[in-house]
Parts: structure tokens; sequence; C-alpha cells
């Protein structure tokens, strides 16, 4: 069994047994939240620099579930900077006393939780819950090297992936796409006559997006305007400014991006689900 898998388990005992249990098995912070360990190790803790990589679960007092990382897909990694977690509240003082391989879960006011460790006011939806309890089980502390190292690897495996499927979709449609070393696949739908984008222009484009099943999630049709950005400085996903620079003003294309130049494992909203494959019909309507 993995580290993560354990972990997740032991947050998942800890769920059922909280229901039951006292709030006086709870103790109380400096800063004025309660947290009790379940598991704790000698594990290393997070330090300036590291990465801190976290499996979370939280809930209202009620027991509804507001966030749970194992429904992303992954653990939550996040970048410790000791002069900004002393300074972001309860939560991330509290991930400072935690180590690799413990398991925590914390009581924190739901007003305070928001407006000090996450800088915004509580969703209307959990004002009336006066605190969030918050499962933490800590799968790794890495340093930011060895973190991007991982990613990297994993982005690259995730290409191959990607790239298949959207070489079987290509076949199973009968569509001849043209490839770029990155792994994006685009088809020109029409040529344009004016001028070449390239990195540095202001461009104006219309776009449809759709997940390979056709689900759409997006598209400037629908509103009625074009969408200005700047090409090539990182305003838009990969895959797009890859993609708007093979076309010049007047062209379309479809766009198949895999999902290490779109979203990669974060995901994007209730539609775009981690490691998703996102195609676009886009216009390059002018360049300024």
């Amino acid at each position: 069994m993995t580290n993560v898998k354990k972990i997740y388990i032991i947050l998942l005992a800890a769920v059922l047994f909280i229901n039951g249990c006292d709030s006086k098995k709870f103790e109380q912070s400096e800063d004025g939240y309660k947290y009790m360990f379940v598991n704790k190790t000698d594990g290393a803790k997070p330090t300036d620099g590291s990465v801190a990589i976290y499996n979370l679960e939280y809930r209202t007092e009620n027991d509804s579930l507001i966030f749970d990382s194992n429904k992303v897909g992954e653990p939550i990694a996040i970048p410790c900077t000791m002069e900004q977690w002393n300074k972001m509240g309860p939560l991330y003082k509290a991930l400072l006393t935690a180590g690799e391989g413990d398991s925590i879960i914390l009581k924190i006011p739901t007003k305070t939780l928001f407006k000090e460790s996450f800088g915004m006011e509580a969703p209307p939806e959990l004002q009336s819950s006066e605190e969030i309890t918050l499962y933490i089980g800590v799968v790794d502390v890495t340093t930011q090297s060895e973190f991007e190292q991982i990613q990297i690897k994993k982005a690259e495996g995730q290409v191959e992936k990607d790239v298949e499927i959207i070489e079987k979709y290509l076949e199973d449609n009968g569509i001849k796409a043209q490839a770029t070393v990155s792994g994006l696949r685009y088809l020109v739908v029409k040529e344009g006559t004016g001028k070449q984008a390239k990195a540095g222009d202001k461009v104006s484009v219309h776009y449809t997006g759709t997940l390979l099943d056709g689900t759409k999630f997006d598209s400037s049709l629908d509103r009625g305007e074009p969408f200005k950005f700047d090409l090539g400085r990182g305003m838009v996903i990969p895959g797009w400014d890859e993609g708007i620079a093979l076309l010049k003003e007047g062209g379309k294309a479809d766009l198949y991006i895999p999902s290490s130049l779109a979203y990669g494992n974060r995901g994007a909203g209730a539609a775009i689900k981690p490691n998703s494959i996102l195609k676009f019909e886009v216009e390059l309507i002018e360049i300024e």
C-alpha cells in the first residue's frame, strides 16, 4: 500500500471517528483553533522553500463536504514560504506543525479561516456554519527542485497518453491533422490572408472550446465578442500560445490540445476535469 493510500485511509477513519468524538479530545492553540493529531510521526516538517503535499478534506459543522482532494484526483501541493505562511492565519500555522506521515484534524472558525488563511469572505452558503473541520494528511515534504522534476516526469508520461488518445480520435473521425513537437495537433480549416501572428502581438480571437466528447465549456461566440490577449506572454494556456501563432489574420483552425498544454492535473471548473484533453475551434480575427 502506498503512503498516499495509507494517509487517505487514516483520514477516512478520522472522518468516521470525529462524528462521535467529544470536543474535549481537541487541544486549543494560541491562535484560536482546535486541533487533534490522529497520527503523529517524526517526519520532516515544511521548511522555507520546501513543497508540502497534502490530502485535504473540509467539512461544515453539519458534516457537509466542502472539498476533498481525493475527488480532484491527487493530493494538493503547496509551496512553503515561511514568512508568508506565518502571516496567513491558523490553517498555515497548523500546517507547520505537521510533518510527513502525520494526520491532523483542525476546527477553525469559518470567518477566521476564509479571511485570514484564504484572504476572502466566507461564501454565503457557508456563513451559517460557525466552524469548519479540516482533515489533513501530510503525504510528502520535498524540495522545490525535486518537486519540479517529479512534475516534469508526470507531464511527459501524460503527454504520451494524451497524444495516443488524440491520434485515435483523429483516426476514428477521419481527420488528418498536423502535429507539433509539443504534442499539439491542429487542422487548418481556412487559410488566413493577413499578417502572421507572432509572440508579442495583441490578437483578437473567436473560439469555441469543447472536450473530445463534444461537451462545450466555453465560447466567445455565445458572448458575441472576440477574446483579446497578448500572444506568447503566458496569458492563456500554452496550447493557445502555440496554436494561434500558427495562423494568419482571417485563419481558422481546430486545435487538439493535450492536458499538459491546457490545465494539466489542476483542471478548470466543473467541466474540465484534471488531465482533460481540449478541442478548440479558433478564428484569428485581427492582429492589432
